[in-house]
């Protein structure tokens, strides 16, 4: 008796083993090993900042795979050809997020390098630096500029504004020091590496769901909240009518508009001393079509904000339910990342700004 139950408890431990070698074999033939594809002797394209407001950056110098698109980071440290030696007619750095930075579309194909090919092939004497960070906030993209995007003396700042960038998206400083941490266990078994990368996934969706709650929010950045006051009923009504799904929740939360006024007040402050303009492009989600789409109540408080700081807008909504946004999506289907027409039509619009703004540049430089 005592022989078969020993008899059986090898054979279940043969099976569990036998079936974690299939699985290390399936994953090895399907090609999956995440870490090793951000290790790789490459470092990984995000790094921890040493500036506060930025908490994470681009890494310069790296290069990786991401969303099965090749990356390379500059020496300076953002996505593009590297910075001219010697000054253009016009300088023009786009802030954003992933979808300035670019995500699951080749670098020529983002929606700067396209406007910069536009504009070279109109003969304007024109360069542009992407200084899209994916997860990043309005505040962040603002810090950066101040931090490494003044030095370039722009004339002409593009905020790509995407409707999540009113909540926190960002990747969790945890995140980034586990990829880089030494495993080299996980670098050898494809299985470890699932199990690990999908207990991460979880942690990072956990952490994002504390950070935006709202007492989280609120005491996480309540010196960077300015007071939506009771007397702005156009606002407030605005504010009520916001769709709650999916990320324009927010722009319903006083905390999170508030947020947004002191971003751009900052950017505003920044534009007069250092004279630059700023235009704010208002990126949509890709649902639904041009009788359907609900969340312009959105971009019309955003729209308010921008111009209440001074700013001008453009809005690429029209453009992109005209292609029917089913037509713009990415391979992998979600609803915030164009693919290469959504930025095709982006830099057609930012195209015809640009060219409206060279007009009356020397006006503009005074």
């Amino acid at each position: 008796m005592r022989i078969n139950y020993w008899k059986k408890l090898a054979l279940s431990a043969a099976s569990f083993l036998i079936t974690l070698l299939a699985l290390e074999i399936g994953l090895r033939l399907y090609g999956y090993n995440p870490l090793g594809d951000w290790r790789n002797d490459r470092e990984y394209i995000l790094r921890a900042s040493a500036y506060p407001d930025l908490k994470y950056e681009l890494t310069p110098g790296a290069t990786g795979d991401f969303s099965d698109t090749s990356i390379t980071i500059n020496s300076q440290g953002f996505r593009g050809p590297e910075p001219s030696s010697s000054p253009p007619g016009l300088r023009i750095i786009v802030l954003g997020d992933s979808i300035a930075f670019g995500n699951s579309v080749r670098v020529e194909d983002n929606f700067s390098s396209q406007l910069q090919q536009r504009l070279h092939s109109d003969n304007r004497d024109v360069e542009i630096l992407n200084f899209g960070v994916g997860g990043y906030d309005t505040l962040q993209e603002v810090s950066l500029l101040e931090i490494r995007g003044l030095r370039y003396h722009p004339n002409l700042v593009v905020v790509a504004y995407c409707l999540n960038d009113i909540s926190i998206a960002s990747t969790n400083l945890q995140e980034i020091e586990w990829r880089r941490s030494p495993r080299n266990f996980l670098y050898v078994s494809r299985l470890a590496q699932f199990v690990s990368t999908s207990i991460e996934k979880i942690r990072l969706k956990r952490w994002l769901s504390h950070m935006n709650q709202p007492e989280v929010f609120h005491r996480e950045y309540e010196q960077q909240i300015y007071t939506i006051s009771d007397d702005e009923v156009e606002l407030l009504k605005l504010m009520k009518d916001a769709p709650t799904y999916p990320s324009t929740t927010y722009h319903g939360d006083r905390d999170r508009v508030g947020r947004l006024r002191f971003s751009f007040r900052k950017l505003a402050k920044s534009s007069r001393e250092n004279g630059f303009r700023v235009v704010v492009m208002i990126i949509p989600l890709l649902l639904g079509d041009a009788a359907t789409y609900s969340h312009r109540t959105a971009h019309r408080i955003v729209e308010m904000e921008a111009r209440r700081a001074g700013f001008d807008t453009v809005d690429v909504t029209d453009g992109f339910m005209r292609v029917g946004v089913e037509n713009l999506k990415t391979e992998f289907g979600d609803i915030i990342h164009p693919n290469r027409r959504g930025h095709a039509i982006m830099a057609d619009v930012l195209s015809e700004y640009v060219v409206g703004f060279l007009k009356d540049w020397p006006q503009a430089k005074k």
